[in-house]
């Protein structure tokens, strides 16, 4: 009955409606760190040598192609030595929008590109206008007397001087070539095999009066800040959180200095003494401090009960009326072995002291 409920369980699992959803997350492998991988296997089967950049240098004379990102020329010095090369016969790509090392091309948040005034100066001494505000999009472009379906969109428009600006423009500078495309989306992985985007390519590799190598920059160039900043953000938000624990730990709190603590009041004569008398009380109940006293009082009194001609008489009677104190306390001054408690301890302790001063007096006078 039990493999029969098993078999029956099952059977109506199923039958449950299920619907099957695709969703594309990416590439695998070199395309998924590398978005323009599939650009770099594109210029190869055309018999070409490619040279992957990942930071900025300038390219060298026998290279004929360089394909970066726009946002790379931030300087005077970056436009000046590529201008140099352009005149001499490179050709110049430069991508707009979409050109970052960002290597999702599935991911739909972009930054816009941050441009410079170098790459501005240096687009307009060629003759192109290069606008970073507004948006542009087109179907076709137009290339030495060719017309390329693309699929372009950008934030940026550009133009050569004079035209309707759009998202293609290509001029000649000296001996080389100078070309801003403001969608680089037409030229990475996901896009290149769409509409004529790869044809553009070629043509503008092919447009070149000679072959070299050809140079294709990752981005602005890959960082380990970046990387961090981008995939290990829990482990930098713990680092920062640890951080902000041990200085919190370890730098001087904000606000005023603490006074300096004062000086122990156990370092007193008077509180020695009473730590001293609260020792020996914990011993013997104080017995040791009232024999020295005792025994100088007895050979004291004796002496001057001798001198007064009263030996034979009570001692402590005698010793009460030169201290004018009661026979009772003088008696329990000198006879009781042990104090009871402090309290009686304090009050032997004066009563032997008082004792003494008067014995003393006595004896001196």
């Amino acid at each position: 009955m039990r493999w029969f409920l098993l078999g029956l369980a099952a059977l109506s699992l199923t039958a449950c409606e299920f619907e099957e959803v695709e969703r594309e997350v990416g590439y695998k492998g070199k395309a998924r760190v590398n978005p323009w991988l599939a650009a770099e296997r594109f210029v190869e089967r055309m018999g070409l040598e490619v040279e992957p950049v990942i930071g900025w240098s300038a390219p060298e004379i026998e290279e004929s192609v360089w394909m970066m990102p726009a946002s790379v020329l931030s300087n005077e010095s970056f436009t000046r030595r590529m201008e140099e090369w352009v005149r001499e016969g490179g050709h110049l790509i430069l991508l707009v929008d979409h050109a970052d090392g960002q290597p999702n091309d599935w991911s739909e948040h972009a930054m816009p590109p941050v441009l410079e005034g170098a790459l501005f100066a240096m687009l307009e001494r060629a003759g192109i206008e290069l606008k970073a505000s507004g948006r542009a999009a087109a179907k076709r472009v137009r290339f030495e007397g060719r017309r390329y379906e693309v699929a372009a969109e950008s934030r940026a428009t550009v133009a050569v001087s004079g035209r309707k600006p759009g998202v293609f423009a290509s001029v000649k500078t000296g001996y080389g070539r100078l070309t801003v495309v403001t969608d680089g989306r037409i030229f990475r992985n996901r896009w290149i095999g769409e509409k004529d985007h790869a044809a553009l390519l070629g043509a503008l590799l092919d447009v070149t009066e000679y072959q070299g190598p050809v140079g294709i920059m990752r981005g602005d160039g890959l960082s380990l800040w970046s990387l961090l900043a981008e995939h290990l953000w829990p482990v930098l938000l713990g680092l920062g959180v640890w951080l902000a624990l041990w200085l919190w730990k370890n730098l001087t709190r904000f606000g005023p200095l603490e006074a300096e603590a004062a000086p122990s009041e156990l370092r007193g004569y008077d509180h020695h003494l009473e730590a001293l008398g609260d020792f020996q009380w914990r011993v013997d109940k104080g017995a040791s401090l009232l024999v020295p006293l005792r025994e100088q009082i007895v050979e004291l009194g004796q002496h001057l009960s001798v001198r007064s001609g009263r030996r034979d008489d009570d001692f402590f009677q005698f010793l009460a009326e030169r201290a004018e104190l009661p026979r009772e306390r003088v008696h329990r001054a000198l006879a009781e072995p042990a104090p009871a408690d402090s309290a009686i301890l304090t009050r032997t302790t004066a009563d032997l002291q008082t004792l003494l001063k008067v014995l003393n007096h006595r004896s001196l006078s």
